[in-house]
């Protein structure tokens, strides 16, 4: 999903986000790799560590 062409951009984006925290990466370092905000991935990562999310 995360480099399917036929995926939504934002769904890809997200799911980079998540392979990038999946291998320990910082706040920082998925801002600068995937072009969003370093909010924007607190944000996101904080919500998928939220409990009943997996």
């Amino acid at each position: 999903m995360a480099y399917g062409h036929k995926t939504e951009h934002r769904l890809r984006v997200r799911a980079q986000v998540v392979l990038h925290a999946a291998r320990g990466r910082s706040h920082a370092c998925i801002a600068r790799e995937t072009g969003l905000p370093w909010d924007t991935v607190r944000r996101w990562r904080g919500r998928l560590l939220r409990p009943g999310r997996g």
